[in-house]
């Protein structure tokens, strides 16, 4: 829901209950003054009915009970006008009416006065009898057309000399104020809406127009976000909203520059690098073949000297692979790369690698095992994919603490993915984090036992991009690493990985049948082959990277299913 719509429907609820609690108020001190009114009104009226009557009956010499009978039937019909919300009257012999009268009168009958005598309640005619005052109480009364409307009945005591004391009742009828209290209600009601109306569209225009410069400074961070560092905010007046476009213009214009700069010294540094390493190319080559010479006589040599003949052998190897290194990572940056594809089978190119890596495994005492599944075929550069595979390999081989690595080569309908694991020190989630970073270690204080440079893992990235794949590394600390390669059949098409990213030695029994779907994997987030080469990858199910945990024992290599399994021959246990 947008900040305006939020906005106005709070205002709008804040003022329902203001209006709302206001209306009720003002309806009740409305109502309760009607009432008072209509109250007092009737009760006047009735007093002076009844005082005229009482002199009426007063100035009579000795009435006569025929006398009496007829004014009291004049007065109760009298008392029926629903102009003036007269209901009726009724004339109502009192209870305390004693046997010393000379005579009695029989109550005056109507329709009106029989409604009447069914609405006084009990206790109005025993406040009646005995008191002078006029009393009343709140009724229910029925207009001419039936319906229900609201009234008071007002009672008070009439002497009739010679037939004793009679109580006197008239019902007026406050449908006229009940009416005026429904058509102000209804008025309030309506006012209320258009008023409510007018503060939604109000509110709605006032914060539409007070957020748009927010909104621009948000398109415009989108913006700056995708790389348009020209993004730029209108300033309009000397406001708080001018104050925000200006300082955002400062920050926008501050970014360009930094971003200026640094792309001007990430220029300055590949060119650097590029140039030395190609300037350092051809004497290194010429120092190399001279050494070469030297080393392939270091049998006449004296031990001193041909001891220092095999270190500088070994260091100009690792100096020429550092500069080989270099220059590709050149070619990276500098977008020059290219890729000549053919078909080559994934399995075989592993096979290759841990053939000629055997030395380092038998050194670092590491048993290789190798399995399969599927059709294992795609379009690659081999050259490329072997220099992955062989990246994933030496860097298992160095990690693997004596215990097993595993490659598993799984064939599916769109892609082929290669998964290196061991049983090793393993990753915590801030090393895979940085794992592809260039020049990066986890433990500089490790002695590698085949050379490196820290850019094997970055360049192996850069292949699988190029590729249009992706890799991916995940580790716990304590139990071993994964690194899985995923490649589709045809560079540029969309792909789907046959396997799931995962500690392999946490989830399950090496030599096992692999996880996924025999080659219908979960659709791939990133299947256009961008993926986020294995940085800050999201963990197979029940893995949390960085957490500590005791190595599993060692589990032997076996063969289960239909999963091709080989461990090469020569290999230390």
């Amino acid at each position: 829901m947008s900040l305006t719509v939020r906005v106005v429907a709070l205002i709008v609820l804040v003022g329902i209950v203001f209006i709302g609690l206001v209306g009720a108020f003002i309806l009740s001190q409305v109502r309760t003054q009607l009432f008072d009114r209509a109250v007092t009104s009737g009760v006047d009226q009735f007093s002076s009915t009844r005082l005229k009557t009482q002199r009426t009956i007063n100035s009579l010499a000795s009435p006569t009970a025929g006398q009496l009978q007829q004014l009291a039937n004049e007065l109760v019909l009298s008392q029926y006008d629903p102009v003036q919300s007269i209901m009726g009257g009724a004339l109502l012999r009192s209870r305390a009416h004693t046997s010393a009268s000379s005579f009695s009168i029989a109550e005056p009958s109507t329709q009106s006065s029989t409604r009447i005598r069914t609405l006084i309640s009990a206790e109005m005619r025993d406040s009646v009898r005995g008191s002078s005052a006029v009393h009343w109480q709140s009724v229910a009364l029925s207009n001419e057309k039936g319906r229900t409307v609201p009234g008071i009945v007002v009672g008070g005591e009439l002497n009739l000399p010679g037939a004793g004391t009679y109580e006197f009742y008239v019902a007026y009828s406050l449908e006229s104020e009940m009416y005026a209290i429904q058509l102000m209600t209804n008025v309030l009601t309506v006012g209320a809406i258009v008023l409510l109306l007018f503060i939604a569209i109000a509110t709605g225009f006032v914060v539409r127009m007070v957020l748009q410069p927010v909104r621009e400074a948000s398109k415009n961070a989108r913006l700056l976000s995708e790389g348009g560092f020209d993004a730029r905010m209108a300033i309009k007046g000397e406001d708080e909203l001018a104050q925000l476009a200006r300082s955002f213009n400062q920050m926008a214009s501050s970014l360009s520059d930094q971003f200026e700069q640094l792309d001007r010294m990430s220029k300055v540094q590949q060119e650097f690098v590029s140039a030395v390493s190609h300037e350092l190319r051809s004497p290194v080559t010429t120092i190399r073949m001279a050494g070469e010479l030297i080393y392939d006589k270091r049998g006449d040599l004296p031990p001193a000297l041909r001891r220092s003949t095999e270190l500088q052998h070994d260091q100009l190897i690792n100096l020429d692979m550092m500069l080989s290194d270099l220059l590709e990572i050149s070619r990276f940056d500098a977008g020059a790369m290219s890729l000549a594809t053919e078909p080559a089978d994934l399995l075989d190119i592993a096979r290759h690698v841990v053939a000629s890596q055997q030395p380092l495994a038998e050194a670092n005492e590491v048993e290789v095992v190798i399995e399969s599944r599927g059709e294992t075929t795609a379009k690659v550069e081999p050259r490329r994919i072997e220099r992955i595979i062989r990246n994933l390999v030496v860097n298992a081989l160095e990690h693997a603490e004596a215990r097993p690595v595993r490659i598993l080569v799984v064939g599916g309908e769109t892609a082929v993915a290669v998964e290196v694991s061991d049983r090793g020190i393993g990753l915590t989630e801030e090393q895979a984090a940085h794992v592809f970073d260039r020049f990066w270690r986890a433990d500089t204080a490790r002695v590698r036992k085949s050379g490196g440079t820290g850019l094997g893992l970055t360049i192996a990235r850069e292949d699988a991009l190029l590729h249009g794949g992706r890799l991916q590394c995940v580790g716990r600390e304590g139990v071993g690493a994964t690194f899985l390669l995923t490649i589709p059949r045809d560079a540029g098409e969309t792909w789907t990985s046959p396997i799931q990213l995962r500690v392999a030695a946490a989830v399950e029994e090496w030599g096992g049948e692999p996880e996924g779907d025999g080659g219908r994997g979960e659709p791939d987030a990133r299947s256009d082959g961008e993926g986020p080469g294995g940085r800050g990858a999201t963990a197979g199910p029940g893995e949390s990277r960085g957490e500590s945990r005791a190595p599993d024992p060692p589990a032997s290599a076996s063969v289960e299913g239909e999963d091709d399994v080989e461990t090469p021959k020569g290999s230390a246990s």
